[in-house]
Parts: structure tokens; C-alpha cells; sequence
């Protein structure tokens, strides 16, 4: 038994290791990728190697490593695989070119919120996550629609759980950010200023089957390209994506 929860140790090791890459760093030394996992060098030159066995990352040049595009692959692949991501992909592709901005598509993963999906835009900017990554868990438009899902009584604990192991708290504190979903949920859409992002403003819809919140559909903007009248119309034009998103997930 122990030799087995070893085991499972070292593998969800080696997968932190490759989700230690991204956009913005997509090559890393040895010494880099230890220090974000917080573990030994020696530790982490162990996991290189057994990535580099198994053709998911290569030696760009000596002590600097990079994904393969077998990695690309399986993300082509989970997309497919997803009848959410499938679906909403046209309406936020139309979305994007109609207000110029890029658009994300953030749902629950094992209880953590997950960009899912992203569409960029012609004129894209930098965000501190990418597709796959899990967002700030008490932070966001879209993770306050994404917590309103959840039955009333699951939302403090959710709260709680996520405070209790130290991630960021909500902005403006544990009870505001309660009452501030249950305002979110009773109007049907939500908007951020600068929680997640410096000078970044969003606007979030929900994407339902039936009653049952599965993702949510936001636009986050740079604020200095939105006046009132733009951020009005950014907001309308994402609630009727979400809309048309969940009357083809419901039919």
C-alpha cells in the first residue's frame, strides 16, 4: 500500500512538473521547474527524465527543456472529447470577432475553476492563466456564477475549504463575496474589475443545462479600451452567447 500512494505521489509530481510550462514560460531549466514544485533539484531532474522517456518534453539546449508537440496533441484531443467545448466554440468565435476582445469558457473541475477554452482575439493580451490552468478559486465574475451553481448550503463550504488552505482571499472579504454571488445568481450575469488581472475588466454569463450551471462564458477586456457604452454592450453580448450556448446544450 505504501509503495502504491508512492507511486501516485511521484506521478501527480510529474504531472505539476508539466503543467509548470506555459504560455509565458514555455521553456525552463531543471533548477526553475524545482522551484516552482518546491522540491530538490535532483528530485525534479528525476521527473524531467522520465517525461523526456515517455516524449513530452526534449533538451531545447543544454539545461533548458520544452514541451513536445505530443502534449499539443492530447490538449487537440481533450477539446474534442469535450461536447461543452464543442459547442460553445462557434458562439464564442462569433462572440470574440463582434466585440474585438478574446473570451473564455471557465468551468468546475474537480472543484477547482478551470479555463477550459479560450478564443483569442486579433489585438490579444497577456492573462495570468491559460487554458487548462485553474483560476484564482475566490476571485472572478465567472467564479462567482460558477459557485452560485452550487446549492446554497455548499457555497460556505466551498468558501471555506478554498480560505483554509490559504489560497488569496475574495477581494472584498469572506461575507461580501457571499452576498455578492447570491447577487450574481439572482441577476443572471456578473462583472470584475481588477480581481485576477492589473486593468483588466470582465463581464461573466452562465452556461446552463436546464437549471444546472456547467461553465461560464466571460470577456475580459482591458479597461482602457471600454467607456460606459462599450462595457453595456460587452456585457449584452455576452449574456446572449451564454444564452444561445445553453439553448444548444439543453436541445
Amino acid at each position: 500500500m505504501a509503495a502504491s500512494k508512492a507511486g501516485a505521489d511521484s506521478g501527480r509530481r510529474a504531472l505539476d512538473l508539466l503543467f509548470a510550462f506555459t504560455e509565458q514560460r514555455p521553456v525552463a531549466s531543471v533548477r526553475q521547474l524545482a522551484e516552482d514544485l518546491q522540491i530538490p533539484v535532483p528530485t525534479a531532474h528525476r521527473y524531467v527524465a522520465l517525461l523526456k522517456d515517455m516524449g513530452l518534453v526534449e533538451e531545447r539546449e543544454r539545461g533548458q527543456y520544452h514541451l513536445t508537440m505530443r502534449v499539443a496533441a492530447l490538449g487537440r484531443a481533450a477539446r474534442r472529447a469535450t461536447p461543452l467545448v464543442h459547442i460553445a466554440e462557434p458562439y464564442m468565435r462569433e462572440l470574440s470577432e463582434q466585440i474585438e476582445e478574446s473570451v473564455l469558457l471557465v468551468r468546475m473541475v474537480h472543484g477547482l475553476p478551470v479555463c477550459i477554452h479560450r478564443v483569442e482575439s486579433l489585438r490579444p493580451f497577456r492573462l495570468s492563466f491559460e487554458t487548462g490552468q485553474n483560476m484564482p478559486p475566490l476571485r472572478g465574475a465567472s467564479v462567482r456564477l460558477l459557485i452560485g451553481g452550487l446549492p446554497a448550503d455548499e457555497r460556505e463550504r466551498y468558501v471555506d475549504r478554498a480560505l483554509a488552505t490559504g489560497t488569496p482571499p475574495p477581494v472584498h472579504g469572506r461575507d461580501t463575496f457571499l452576498a455578492d454571488i447570491e447577487r450574481a445568481v439572482q441577476q443572471g450575469w456578473d462583472i470584475s474589475q481588477e480581481e485576477i488581472d492589473q486593468g483588466i475588466w470582465a463581464a461573466s454569463a452562465p452556461v446552463k443545462e436546464g437549471p444546472i450551471t456547467r461553465a461560464a462564458l466571460s470577456a475580459p477586456c482591458p479597461a482602457f479600451r471600454l467607456d460606459e457604452s462599450k462595457r453595456e454592450a460587452v456585457l449584452g453580448q455576452v449574456r446572449e452567447a451564454a444564452e444561445r450556448i445553453s439553448q444548444a446544450l439543453s436541445s
